[in-house]
């Protein structure tokens, strides 16, 4: 089995802090993909056809939650 007991000694705070980094880490890389990729096969882009936006505020909401919780 997996021994984690090496991590007993991170404060909740830091623990919490590197979890929701990685959320932010996440969402800076989904700023990154290309806009050519991001509406291939649209022929018309509209605003709320951008997914980044519909990922960036999904990951917002998850973030808020976790920081909450």
């Amino acid at each position: 089995m997996l021994n984690f007991d090496w991590l007993s000694g991170i404060p909740i705070n830091v623990a919490k802090g590197i979890f929701l980094g990685l959320y932010i880490f996440i969402a800076l890389l989904v700023l990154l993909i290309p806009k050519q990729y991001v509406f291939q096969g649209v022929e018309k882009p509209r605003w709320w056809m951008n997914l980044k936006l519909w990922a960036i505020g999904l990951l917002a909401y998850i973030f808020i939650v976790y920081y909450i919780f």
